[in-house]
């Protein structure tokens, strides 16, 4: 079997998103409108929940609405998410992509799109479409021409189909496991109601407070990371001290799959962006922003990147866990849809972050929970996180080898 090595741009065209003004935004699949996906829906699978929709006049040209095996790619943001992909299914109204997203589309006499997508969404072209990233103080672009260049292996159309359908077989049981991991967060979430009431209705008569009120009063308890001209991707190393972007934080618990360092000097240069076991670590975008998780008692002192806040709760009023689990709760939540209802990329200050408002259980019964919960973390969450990284690498070992012509 002969396998060419072509560049991306030989078998698939790539074409920019539209602009349009958060003023212009209208109610989707209201008459004369047109979807328009933005970042928030790029996601393992197109995520469909929110939509933004604009008036047609926005779509300057016919090759701007979306086909079915398109794929959407994440073009303007955090470093650590630019390449980002996504693959578009059959939809059942007419879409375009925004102006922080592209549409990488394959051409269907060279390439299937099947296989064009899990070449782009495996972790070797990721990280490879980061590096084509030039980035800018908070914010990086692809490269659209260095993109392009990137090399792609191409067996015949049939090979190609015979590789996408197990990828996407190995795929299905990955996404199944997330799927129990996300049920037992929805366990800890119901348990957490249970204990504490509605924070919405606070049955309990706990006082609400702000979030700088359950910081240590130390200047700098609570903080974001360096801008990007302070951390570039120059800086990064393979050992020392952690780095923790907005893809390593999971709704209570902190995943680092990035796997990305500083050395010694960078960390100390960096300190006051430091952070360490019992801090608590936020994204300050995403969708939704707010996602907390603690730091991990056995991750040794790292640095955080300029979309995440780093939290250092003050141990005489609140447990870690529990301030973690505070902020992922609904009432948190709702908090943060209001101030940033209509923004395309979700995203909250700093400012508006400590203003936050929790609710302060007593210290003893914050306790309760936190033992109720590490008791659960130790049974079904470690045996489904246990399985879940197990088929992430069979996943990565089967996409290494499809691409070097050995599945």
């Amino acid at each position: 079997m002969t396998i060419e090595i072509v560049k991306l741009g030989d078998v698939a065209d790539y074409i920019r998103g539209i602009t349009f003004k958060p003023a212009d935004v209208v109610p989707a699949h209201s008459p004369d409108s047109v979807v328009c996906m933005t970042t928030k829906n790029v996601q393992a699978t197109l995520d469909e929940s929110k939509l933004t929709a604009v008036p047609p006049r926005f779509v300057k040209r016919a090759e701007q609405y979306l086909q079915c095996g398109d794929i959407l790619i994440s073009s303007a943001n955090s470093w650590n998410l630019v390449g980002k992909a996504t693959y578009v299914p059959k939809l059942s109204y007419a879409a375009t992509a925004g102006g922080f997203i592209s549409i990488l589309r394959a051409q269907d006499e060279k390439v299937d799109p099947r296989y064009l997508y899990n070449w782009v969404s495996s972790g070797a072209t990721q990280h490879r479409a980061r590096l084509c990233a030039r980035q800018t103080t908070n914010i990086a672009n692809l490269d659209r021409g260095r993109f392009l260049g990137l090399k792609i292996p191409l067996p015949p159309l049939p090979e190609q189909r015979r590789i996408a359908a197990i990828l996407d077989k190995a795929d299905a049981v990955r996404r199944k496991r997330h799927q129990t991991l996300d049920l037992a967060d929805q366990f800890l979430r119901s348990a957490f109601l249970d204990l504490f009431g509605d924070p919405v209705t606070n049955p309990m008569g706990w006082p609400v407070v702000s979030m700088s009120q359950v910081a240590e009063s130390e200047r700098g308890s609570i903080v974001i990371g360096p801008f990007g001209s302070d951390l570039k991707t120059t800086d990064y190393r393979s050992e020392g001290h952690p780095v923790v972007f907005v893809r390593d934080v999971r709704e209570g618990r902190l995943t680092w799959s990035s796997g990305v360092h500083v050395d010694d000097a960078k960390f100390e240069q960096l300190s006051s962006h430091r952070v360490q076991p019992g801090d608590v670590v936020a994204t300050k975008m995403g969708t939704p922003p707010g996602i907390a998780a603690v730091y991990p008692a056995n991750m040794p002192e790292g640095i955080v990147t300029a979309d995440i806040v780093r939290v250092r709760p003050d141990a005489s009023q609140v447990e870690a866990m529990y301030l973690a689990d505070s902020l992922n709760s609904r009432f948190v939540r709702a908090q943060i849809r209001r101030i940033t209802e209509g923004v395309t990329r979700p995203k909250i200050t700093l400012r508006a972050f400590k203003q936050l408002r929790v609710l302060l259980a007593p210290l003893g019964t914050q306790e309760d929970w936190c033992e109720l919960r590490s008791r659960a973390q130790t049974n079904l969450l470690r045996q489904c996180e246990l399985h879940s990284r197990q088929l992430e690498e069979l996943q990565g070992v089967l996409t290494q080898r499809a691409f070097r012509g050995e599945l």
